[in-house]
C-alpha cells in the first residue's frame, strides 16, 4: 500500500464530555496535515451543545464526518459506531481529554508502511499542565507482563480496521476498562502490537479535588480493569489472584505452590554468595515458569542498600547493563519499573528459574561466550522461540556487585550470532531513555 493511499479515520466520541476537553481534541484533530483522511465527530452528549464547539472550530473542512447520535450507556457504545461508519484503513481512536500532535501522521504513516502486519498501534506520549508539557511516557515495544498488570498503552491509539473482524468491537458494558478489554482480547487472540517510540500524543491534566464521588469512579474503574484480567486468567487456565497495589494498581500473584511437584521440569540456578530473602522464593518464580510461554523468571537484586539490577537492558552493540542499579529498593523506579513484573530481555541468572525443557531444546548455554555474553544469547533464543524473560519483583536477592564476566571475543561471536536482533535495539527499553548504566532515569 502506497503511503498516499493510507486513509485514516480520527474517531473522537463525545460523552459525558467536557465541552473545553472536547474543543482541544477537535482542534488538534483539524491540525493535522494529512488529506486523505476523515475526522469522525460522534456526540452523544446533547446537554453540553458540542455541535456549536465543532462548527465554530471546524468551519467547512471537508474532512469533518459530524453525527449528533442518540443516547449511549458508555463511550465504548460510541467508539463502536464509529468503527461501523468508519471509512479509514486505520482508526485512531482519541482519548477523552487527549490530543494529536501534528506529527502523528508523518511518523505513523512511516511505520505501517514497515509493518503492515500491525493490528493495534501505540505511541509514547505525555501530559500537558498548564499549558506545558511535561512527564513523557517512553513505553517499551509490546510487553505481555506489564500489560497484565496495567494499561500502559493508554486511551489513544490505532487500530487496523481489518483487525475488528477478528477480534470484535468494545465491550459496551465497560465505562472504564473497555480499550484495555479490547487490548488484553487482541493478546490472547495473538494480534500484532507495534510501537512507535515518539511523543505523538499529550494527554491534558488539571489539579482535580478529591471527592468522593472520585473516590468512587476510581474504585470502579480498578475493579472492572481487575474483572478483564481475571477473565483472561481464567480463561486461559493460569492459577493467580490479583491483589490491589498502589495508587489505584493492580498485581497478578501466580500460584506456583506446586513447584515441588515439578522440580524436574524447570532448573533452579542459584550461585554462591547470593542470598534470597524472599519466602518461597522458587515457588514464586515457578508461578511464572510453569506457563507455556515464560522460559525464564528472575528477581530484584540488591547490594547494600541499593538497587543492583531489576534485570538487564542491552544496546545496540550487545552491551548489557543492570536496570536501576543504584536507585533505593523501595522506590517504585522511573514508571514503577523496580515494583512491576514485566517482559525484560535478560535477567541476572545468580537466582534465577529456567524451563528445563526449553534449556534441553535449545542447547543450553553457548560455551563460547563468557559471562553476561552467555546469559544474554540463552535469553535471546527463548525470545526467538516466541517465549518470554520476565522480571519478578516479589522476589528479591542478595550478592555483591559483579562484573559482566565477558571480552571483547564473545562479544563479537554474540553479535555475530544475532546482528539483526541486537542491532535493532532493546524492544524493552526505550530508545528516548539514557543507555549505559544510568538508565531509568529522565
Amino acid at each position: 500500500m502506497a503511503i498516499e493511499s493510507i486513509r485514516f479515520s480520527v474517531v473522537i466520541g463525545a460523552f459525558k464530555t467536557d465541552a473545553w476537553y472536547f474543543k482541544q481534541s477537535i482542534e488538534s484533530a483539524k491540525a493535522l496535515d494529512w488529506k486523505n483522511m476523515e475526522i469522525q465527530v460522534l456526540d452523544a452528549c446533547p446537554e453540553a451543545k458540542l455541535d456549536k464547539v465543532t462548527s465554530l472550530v471546524m468551519k467547512d473542512d471537508y474532512r469533518l464526518r459530524y453525527v449528533k447520535l442518540r443516547p449511549k450507556n458508555s463511550l465504548a457504545d460510541v467508539w463502536n459506531e464509529g468503527i461501523r461508519r468508519a471509512q479509514g484503513d486505520y482508526l485512531i481512536f482519541v482519548g477523552l481529554t487527549d490530543r494529536l500532535n501534528t506529527m502523528i501522521f508523518r511518523y505513523l504513516s512511516d511505520y505501517i508502511a514497515d509493518h503492515p502486519e500491525c493490528d493495534i498501534i501505540y505511541t509514547d506520549h505525555d501530559e500537558i499542565r498548564d499549558d506545558s508539557r511535561m512527564n513523557p511516557y517512553f513505553l517499551p515495544d509490546f510487553n505481555k507482563e506489564l500489560l497484565l498488570g496495567q494499561n500502559y498503552i493508554g486511551d489513544t491509539f490505532i487500530v487496523k480496521r481489518d483487525a475488528f473482524k477478528r477480534l470484535g468491537f468494545f465491550r459496551k458494558e465497560l465505562s472504564f476498562a473497555f480499550a484495555y478489554d479490547f487490548f488484553i482480547r487482541a493478546m490472547n487472540r495473538k494480534a500484532t502490537f507495534g510501537h512507535i517510540a515518539a511523543l505523538l500524543w499529550h494527554n491534558m491534566v488539571f489539579d482535580t479535588p478529591v471527592t468522593d464521588e472520585l473516590i468512587k469512579l476510581r474504585d470502579r474503574s480498578l475493579r472492572e480493569h481487575m474483572t478483564v484480567v481475571s477473565a483472561y486468567l481464567n480463561e486461559n487456565g493460569i492459577k493467580g489472584k490479583l491483589e490491589h497495589g498502589l495508587n489505584d494498581s493492580w498485581q497478578v500473584r501466580y500460584d506456583g505452590s506446586d513447584y515441588e511437584r515439578h522440580l524436574n521440569s524447570v532448573l533452579l540456578i542459584k550461585n554462591k554468595g547470593v542470598y534470597v530473602t524472599t519466602r518461597n522464593a522458587a515457588e514464586k518464580l515457578y508461578g511464572y515458569v510453569s506457563q507455556p510461554d515464560v522460559a525464564i523468571a528472575g528477581g530484584k537484586f540488591v547490594s547494600g542498600f541499593q538497587i543492583n539490577n531489576c534485570g538487564y537492558i542491552y544496546d545496540k552493540d550487545g552491551v548489557t547493563y543492570p536496570a536501576c542499579r543504584g536507585e533505593n529498593p523501595l522506590s517504585p523506579g522511573l514508571y514503577g519499573r523496580i515494583r512491576t513484573a514485566s517482559d525484560v530481555s535478560m535477567v541476572d541468572f545468580s537466582f534465577c528459574m529456567v524451563d528445563a525443557l526449553f534449556f534441553k531444546k535449545c542447547g543450553g548455554f553457548d560455551r563460547r561466550l563468557k559471562g553476561n555474553d552467555m546469559i544474554l544469547d540463552l535469553c535471546l533464543k527463548a525470545r526467538a522461540g516466541g517465549l518470554r524473560v520476565v522480571y519478578v519483583p516479589r522476589v528479591t536477592a542478595h550478592r555483591g556487585i559483579a562484573e559482566s564476566g565477558s571480552d571483547e571475543t564473545s562479544r563479537e561471536i554474540l553479535r555475530e550470532k544475532w546482528h539483526k536482533t541486537i542491532t535493532a535495539g532493546d524492544p524493552f527499553y526505550n530508545r528516548n531513555l539514557p543507555s549505559g548504566m544510568k538508565n531509568y532515569y529522565l
